[in-house]
């Protein structure tokens, strides 16, 4: 009966080694992973900077400013001149202080720094939360 006992205690023991290991070992190759993601976040972040520098620096002080902290969109028009109306506040960025800013907001897009939420025939966007934190860690 005692060695009936002990086997059942070391299957036991050496079920619950198992199991646990195995959570640890998951939870930490997990977390290799999601390191590994953010880094190659950045690395997208600092390869967009390096091809839209002052794209990327009027968006910083834009996310910056007091009054529009909370402003998650933008649009696309040609020029300041270029009348927009919208129920909701958003930045705008004007073609033609930006050369190719269409080509760069879908390079943002296509690293899902920024989001297409165009309802109408002016394009605009959505920033990303983890695009607008890199932006402001930056600063």
């Amino acid at each position: 009966m005692n060695s009936i006992v002990s086997h059942i205690i070391t299957f036991g023991s050496g079920l619950a080694i198992g199991i646990l290991g195995n959570y640890f070992a998951t939870r930490l190759a997990d977390k290799a992973k999601n390191k590994d993601a953010v880094k190659e976040k950045m690395n997208l972040f600092k390869q967009a900077e390096a091809k839209m520098p002052e794209l990327i620096k009027e968006m910083r002080n834009d996310i910056c400013s007091g009054n529009m902290k909370n402003c998650k969109e933008f649009v696309i028009l040609p020029t300041r001149g270029t009348v927009y109306n919208s129920k909701q506040p958003c930045f705008a960025y004007f073609e033609s202080e930006h050369p190719y800013l269409q080509s760069n907001i879908r390079i943002l897009e296509e690293n899902r720094f920024v989001m297409d939420i165009t309802k109408t025939n002016t394009p605009r966007y959505q920033f990303n939360e983890d695009f607008l934190a890199m932006l402001l860690k930056r600063q």
